[in-house]
């Protein structure tokens, strides 16, 4: 009877054993399954954001400035670009401000191009020319803004021009492209000789219509605080740009950049 019971005692333990076994065998296979299929979705992921990242590509990076008179709206102009925003109690810039906007131009083959352009905002006030003309250099755009409602902002642009065809304008086709901005359009009063219910501007359209041909200068009208032509102007200006370098084939010599995000200001400052 005891011998009966000792046996019975040890069969029982064997089955035990067996069973915790099993039981370990199924944890260890159910182990490697779940590490299985979290590094399938940890690589189905990584694959998804690479070419997701692949088509978003970058395919030229240009620096653009944005010079005139203080009060203008250049810092207006940029934040509406930028970021799609208006802010009225927006401070003057003091040294230089920098923002990053990415678009995509139709180029003159009919592909559409992803293009960085990098804004630099520069102070409008006299104090801080020196200071801001050390930026010129690598430009491949720049923007002239005026207030169309502010005659002496359109003729405070001839310094600024000036001053930006040191560094930015060449004697052959290597030079920057210029776009002349009248700024603040939706603050014209309506009705002018232009036309019934057109808005009159302080500055002539024609004006400013001749300063651009004379100067081979893309021209356009805009308003920063409700975003009129903002978009369509800087649009125009990518496209511009990239194709006149695409068209001499080689790195444009101002310092445009091809697949390479373009140089970062070292420090820059805005109130």
């Amino acid at each position: 009877m005891e011998k009966s019971t000792h046996t019975h005692t040890h069969t029982h333990t064997v089955i035990e054993r067996e069973r915790e076994r099993g039981r370990q065998g199924g944890r260890s296979k159910g182990g490697k399954k779940y590490w299985l299929n979290f590094s399938c979705f940890y690589l189905f992921i990584y694959l998804f954001f690479f070419f997701f990242y692949m088509s978003q590509a970058v395919d030229a990076s240009i620096k653009v400035f944005l010079l005139g008179d203080s009060g203008v709206g250049k810092s207006s102009l940029m934040l509406s670009f930028a970021s799609g925003t208006f802010d009225p109690d927006i401070s003057s810039t003091i040294g230089i401000d920098f923002k990053v906007k990415n678009v995509e131009v139709m180029d003159a083959n009919g592909v559409k191009r992803n293009v960085n352009i990098h804004l630099w905002d520069t102070a409008g006030q006299e104090r801080f020319r020196t200071l801001t003309s050390s930026y010129y250099r690598g430009a491949n755009a720049v923007v002239l803004v005026y207030d169309v409602n502010e005659p002496q902002t359109f003729h405070g642009l001839q310094r600024w021009m000036e001053e930006a065809d040191v560094f930015c304008r060449n004697d052959d086709e290597d030079d920057a492209v210029y776009l002349l901005i009248g700024n603040k359009i939706d603050k014209c009063v309506g009705g002018s000789s232009e036309g019934e219910g057109a808005p009159f501007m302080s500055v002539p359209k024609e004006q400013a219509q001749q300063l651009a041909q004379r100067r081979r200068m893309l021209l356009a009208f805009t308003s920063a605080k409700t975003r009129a032509g903002v978009e369509q102007a800087f649009d125009e200006l990518a496209r511009t740009v990239y194709d006149k370098i695409r068209v001499k084939g080689s790195d444009y010599s101002s310092g445009i950049n091809f697949n390479k995000p373009a140089s970062e200001p070292k420090s820059s400052s805005c109130c």
